[in-house]
């Protein structure tokens, strides 16, 4: 029996080293210039062809950002930031998801045809876009610290 726990655990610790160690922590600048990628790309996914004067014309563009926000989230969190960024990165990547949030509230009241309901989201949606974009600048990132 203890050499069959010894083994188990010998195989977890091996297995926990593989998986945890899987990438090395980037760089400040690697980490930056990844996430300026996976940003380009987003903003370039996103980015409405005409802009939305009707309310459900707002709710499709507001639907049609969703899957490359989602892609853009999976993949800024795999990156692996350098350990002194961490907290500023956690924070950062809150704001994305609170913008996900928000376009999905801004997706719901326009299709409801609710204006105001539109504006407050939208409003809301600027003010953590600002904040992204500042945290983004502070990690030293030149395209997700911008429009």
């Amino acid at each position: 029996m203890r050499r069959g726990l010894l083994a188990l655990l010998l195989v977890l610790a091996l297995a926990d080293g593989c998986s945890s160690g899987g990438e090395k922590r980037l760089s400040r600048e690697e980490f930056a210039q990844r996430a300026d990628v996976v940003c380009r790309r987003t903003n370039r996914l996103t980015q409405p062809e005409t802009t939305p004067t009707t309310m459900p014309g707002l709710a499709r563009l507001a639907e049609r950002s969703l899957p490359p926000l989602d892609r853009a989230l999976r993949e800024l969190r795999a990156l692996r930031p350098p350990e002194s960024e961490e907290a500023t990165v956690r924070a950062w990547l809150r704001q994305l998801r609170l913008l996900r949030a928000e376009a999905v509230r801004i997706r719901d009241r326009a299709q409801a045809n609710d204006a105001k309901g539109v504006q407050t989201a939208a409003l809301a949606a600027q003010r953590v876009n600002d904040r992204f974009h500042e945290l983004g600048s502070r990690l030293g990132m030149a395209v997700c610290s911008r429009d």
